[in-house]
């Protein structure tokens, strides 16, 4: 059969395939085919069969999962797609081969390229500056090579849920509503490859392959010329520096791919605000409000913290050696590149800031914080760069990884030699932590077990260790002092903090609590460092109501609650170290017994203090600081109706002119009704006479109506409509309506 039509035929058999059986049948024949022509490389195979493998490898649709997902459930299918996938396997072979022959290029399909590129490739040519993914650009399209355009669908399939998702969710409406965001949060959490109960992460396919392409296109701690596996086409060892930047091209391209694709995504914002005004790149206006309201994918959270992971054990001391320029659009600042991290860290600093950040901003009220755990995890992992092992990242490259003891990183902590990490990534360290106090606040009432241990792994970073509390603390001083600029320039700290002002504005360009639904924070709450402010903007009060609104929900918990008390008093004691004493008293004298024996005394009192320290302010001195209405939406409320009747009265507001004070502060003016006297002469008859008192009674409420309207404006008095979605009232409402809906007919 000649290679076109064999090639025709394995396509087809390969777009067929929808259950383990076929799509291992489908495996093995591109296995068989690639033996067979292992040394003349047909174009047929590329042109037609390559493009519907990558399809059917990493697509999923409703009838036919992808072969990656099938995998979950079938270790031969794995098995078989891992021989062919693997950096030394026979398919990255072949694509090797036939870009050395330039053999053919490929176009990949633009909506399924992140947001910004696409309209990138839109734009002038200027733009191409932004990403060496641009490099690639031919008018307004990618070309790419057989290995590229492996990479691109490589890193397409774990966003591939939610990208494909989004537009069907938001195509009738440009701005997706809050049930509208709801229901995308939720389902991508159905499209999730289903896992057998005792299966690790790290027994993952994707994760196997992920940690295989890294190995081989990243370089590590070993020097450049001595990478493990030297032999394959992938990684050769280099003869001369061409190949060495070749080498540094190919892992500078993998990476960039992987962050695009996964951190930037839909971001509205996904340069550097500079970057984008050098270039002209500019999102319309109502991106920001489309773009930052998809969830994460499934499972994305997974690979992203083995990136991050990986990339924290990479030494870019390899390619400064080699005399490699640094990464495009990668600034390397005050010594960081000769740290075992520091060489690809600005990569991902931004965008892994803001892919956190827009997680912990929009996961709506009454959604599963699933996803939004595995990104906390991301956010932990990256804050704990020391306690990455080599033995945890070989974990991934296993089919059971949880057949061996996890490696033990209790006792590595924080230390010097990871100084400069911390100051350059310090905005993870302080205004992150205070965001994500926000969302812990907005799901303390609907899971308060996992919310206090991820306020307890938060804190625990930060007490952890002495010197690292100490270095935030001393950076948090220079960078409210106002004697900076008198202060010796040879301090180390000092010199980053215009960097970190920089990137306060940078890396939160246009997200705010005010966008998300039920924050708790103010919009400009977080526009300083407010992780150890103590006044009432800052982490600590807020750790305070939360503590206060987190004994309330353990109360009412059914059953055992012995483990979230014990970890609500870690969290206590976390707090006096990581706040150095400044706390008052907070574990008091009321132990845990005592405090579990009040349940009955206070079981409908949600935000009453309970502890002897919290109960000496009132509860007006930790209430909510924002506008009350649009306060987070409580137990006690319908949540959907609130919603509208928040709505409604923001329309009124605006309708009659309450969102601003009377500007001139004074009365207003007399206002004169005029009656011509002719027709006072001329009132004809009873009808005449009700027309004018009807006139006189209306124009009397038209100005009672302007005496109230001036009155609400100078006392800055506003209508709310939310009291009305209260749980009581609409259930007495529905009690007197049944009740007077059966007095009529006993009576009738």
């Amino acid at each position: 059969m000649p290679p076109g039509a064999d090639a025709s035929s394995l396509a087809a058999a390969v777009l067929d395939a929808a259950t383990p059986p076929a799509a291992a049948a489908a495996t093995s024949r591109v296995l068989d085919y690639l033996a067979r022509h292992a040394d003349d490389q047909p174009r047929a195979f590329f042109a037609d069969a390559f493009p519907s493998l990558l399809y059917r490898l990493f697509v999923s649709a409703a009838s036919s999962p992808s072969f990656i997902d099938l995998a979950a459930a079938d270790p031969a299918l794995a098995d078989l797609l891992l021989s062919l996938l693997s950096p030394n396997g026979p398919l990255l072979a072949a694509a090797a081969a036939a870009d050395r022959l330039a053999l053919i290029r490929y176009v990949f399909p633009s909506e399924r390229l992140p947001d910004w590129l696409r309209l990138a490739l839109g734009s002038p040519p200027s733009t191409d500056l932004a990403s060496p993914l641009l490099s690639r650009r031919v008018a307004s399209e990618l070309h790419l090579s057989v290995f590229e355009y492996y990479l691109f669908w490589f890193a397409y399939f774990p966003v591939s849920s939610a990208s494909s998702a989004a537009p069907a969710a938001s195509a009738s409406n440009p701005r997706l509503t809050s049930r509208a965001r709801l229901e995308t949060w939720v389902s991508t959490l159905a499209t999730t490859a289903i896992r057998k109960p005792s299966q690790k992460p790290e027994s993952s396919l994707y994760l196997r392959l992920l940690y295989a392409y890294l190995r081989e296109l990243v370089p590590t701690r070993t020097p450049l010329g001595k990478m493990p596996g030297g032999g394959t086409l992938l990684h050769r060892p280099p003869r001369d520096g061409a190949d060495a930047i070749d080498l540094f091209a190919r892992a500078e391209f993998f990476l960039h791919t992987l962050v695009q694709f996964w951190l930037v995504g839909d971001d509205f914002s996904p340069l550097p605000m500079q970057t984008c005004h050098a270039i002209g790149l500019r999102l319309p206006s109502r991106a920001r409000a489309d773009l930052s309201e998809r969830p994460p994918s499934p499972g994305l959270g997974d690979a992203v913290k083995l990136l991050v992971m990986y990339l924290n054990c990479c030494d870019g001391r390899a390619l400064v050696d080699a005399r490699i320029p640094s990464p495009q659009g990668m600034p390397v600042s005050n010594g960081l590149c000769d740290t075992q991290v520091g060489f690809w860290n600005p990569l991902i600093q931004r965008p892994l800031y803001r892919f956190v950040l827009r997680t912990f901003l929009f996961c709506p009220i009454g959604a599963v914080i699933k996803n939004a755990t595995q990104v906390f995890s991301v956010w932990l992992a990256y804050m704990e760069p020391w306690k990455v092992t080599q033995q945890e990242l070989d974990g991934y490259g296993k089919q059971q990884a949880g057949d061996e003891k996890e490696p033990q990183t209790t006792k590595m902590v924080y230390n010097s030699s990871w100084r400069t990490y911390v100051l350059s990534n310090y905005l993870f360290y302080n205004s992150m932590i205070v965001h994500f106090l926000g969302f812990a606040h907005k799901f303390i009432h609907s899971d308060v077990a996992s919310v206090l241990l991820m306020v307890h792994k938060v804190l625990e970073v930060l007490s952890s260790s002495p010197e690292l509390l100490g270095l935030l603390h001393k950076v948090d001083a220079a960078c409210h002092s106002r004697l900076v600029a008198s202060s010796p320039a040879s301090d180390e700290v000092l010199k980053y903090v215009p960097s970190i002002h920089e990137q306060l504005k940078d890396w939160e360009d246009g997200l705010s609590e005010s966008d998300a639904d039920g924050s708790l924070l103010h919009e400009h709450w977080n526009s300083d460092l407010r992780l150890f402010s103590y006044d009432e903007n800052g982490a600590y009060n807020l750790l305070q109501l939360l503590l206060i609104r987190a004994e309330s929900e353990i109360l009412r918990l059914p059953g055992d609650t012995q483990q979230a008390l014990q970890t609500l008093d870690s969290i206590k004691s976390q707090m006096k170290t990581a706040f150095q004493g400044h706390i008052e008293r907070i574990n008091g004298n009321t132990s845990l017994e005592k405090l579990h024996n009040q349940h009955h005394q206070v079981r409908g009192e949600v935000f009453t203090p309970k502890h002897p320290s919290l109960s000496k302010g009132s509860w007006a001195d930790v209430k909510y600081k924002g506008e009350w209405m649009k306060r987070p939406i409580s137990e006690t409320e319908v949540a959907w109706l609130a919603r509208i009747l928040i709505r409604l009265s923001d329309w009124l507001n605006d309708a009659l002119g309450l969102d601003c004070a009377d500007a001139e502060g004074g009365p207003a003016g007399a206002t004169y009704i005029q009656f011509d006297g002719n027709e006072l002469n001329t009132v004809g008859g009873p009808r005449d006479a009700a027309r004018m008192a009807l006139g006189a009674v209306c124009s009397l409420m038209v100005l009672v109506g302007q005496a109230v309207l001036k009155l609400m404006r100078s006392r800055r008095v506003k209508i709310s409509l939310r009291v009305f979605a209260s749980k009581k009232l609409l259930s007495a409402a529905v009690v007197l309506y049944a009740g007077v809906a059966v007095t009529r007919n006993v009576l009738g």
